[in-house]
């Protein structure tokens, strides 16, 4: 019996474990014996409950309470009121760094981490106030009708070229949020290794060429995969996770991951977490590659434990943007280069999404 169906019988799951709500009213209170851990909610939180939440309750006799939505403004109502009824959150890159300014995280314990699960996880995600759980990337995504695989564009310079790939493009704007500057880049012949740091104007002048070419741009990720599965549009920069979860449920959408931008949510404490022990081995168990493949195969998001693809089928793994053979072909989102102020005192992010603004209503 191979591992992918050692898997799928293994005591790991149980399902009797589903029970009880893990959305809440009011924020759940972490009372002693009860670790609050903080995600996304959705499908995603549904198989973190089914296998991490009850191997850790097995493993340690706490009791975990899912909540949801892990809102910046709530982490920094509860740290600097003193109140704090989260311990454990996942949230994404940009969310990290703006609570560091805040100083609402308590630092990541390694020590605690399992040293053969680190040693399988990228350096880029082992961050000190932010551990990497599941990762997706920006790719290019597309109507597999419209534009079918053997014909679909391969890179971001055959997305930006409508004469020999013609139809309409969506990419996303939603004001004070950052333009996809490294895929106009990558466009103009700008190899991976070479993005950082980005060549703000160039990029910007391979974006005044994309502009006639998107024929609406989305404002949620859900948005682009309504617009590429109904055929509004053929092809789009959007996240190859939500693709591929559409295309599982039917619709016309594939997903070419060269030329993509990694990123990942990831594992914070929050600042006066009550049991950082306790929190440190929920994060651990985790981190768990039979865990973390049995998560992948229900929701395609890609394990950050590289371990994971033991135990996953070549077809499974195809789907993963953390696959061996999807990874070499990404970069890494360079979220310091992202979070770090210039001169003026903004960050790219925040200057980017400001000119992003103005040049929507300007052109």
């Amino acid at each position: 019996m191979k591992r992918r169906e050692v898997l799928k019988s293994a005591g790991i799951v149980t399902a009797a474990a589903l029970t009880g709500p893990f959305f809440h009213i009011r924020p759940a209170r972490a009372d002693k014996g009860e670790l609050v851990v903080v995600s996304w909610g959705g499908d995603y939180d549904t198989a973190l409950r089914e296998h991490v939440v009850a191997a850790f309750e097995k493993t340690t006799g706490y009791t975990v309470k899912l909540d949801a939505p892990p809102e910046t403004a709530k982490v920094k109502a509860m740290v600097q009121s003193g109140n704090v009824s989260w311990d454990v959150i996942m949230t994404d890159a940009p969310a990290v760094q703006a609570m560091l300014k805040d100083n609402l995280l308590e630092p990541i314990e390694y020590a605690a981490v399992d040293k053969a699960r680190l040693a399988k996880i990228p350096k880029e995600l082992q961050q000190q106030y932010a551990l990497g759980q599941r990762i997706y990337s920006f790719n290019i995504v597309y109507n597999s009708k419209l534009m079918p695989k053997a014909k679909h564009t391969r890179n971001w310079t055959e997305v930006w070229d409508a004469k020999n790939f013609p139809g309409g493009r969506t990419f996303n704007f939603q004001g004070g949020t950052a333009p996809q500057l490294e895929a106009a880049l990558l466009a103009d012949g700008v190899p991976m290794d070479k993005l950082y740091p980005l060549d703000i104007e160039r990029a910007w002048k391979m974006m005044d060429k994309l502009r006639p070419l998107v024929t609406k741009w989305y404002t949620s990720h859900a948005q682009a995969i309504q617009l590429l599965s109904a055929g509004e549009v053929v092809v789009g920069n959007t996240i190859g996770s939500r693709g591929i979860a559409a295309k599982k449920q039917g619709a016309p959408i594939d997903v070419d991951y060269n030329q993509g931008k990694l990123a990942s949510d990831n594992w914070c404490l929050v600042k006066g977490v009550r049991d950082k022990k306790i929190a440190m081995e929920f994060i651990n168990i985790a981190l768990d590659p039979k865990l973390q493949a049995l998560i992948a195969q229900k929701v395609p998001y890609g394990p950050s434990n590289s371990g994971a693809f033991e135990f996953l089928s070549a077809a499974e793994a195809a789907d993963l943007a953390t696959s061996p053979e999807n990874i070499k072909n990404q970069f890494w989102w360079n979220t310091d280069w992202w979070s770090t102020p210039g001169p003026d005192g903004k960050t790219p992010r925040e200057s980017q999404g400001e000119r992003f603004a103005k040049w929507m209503v300007m052109n």
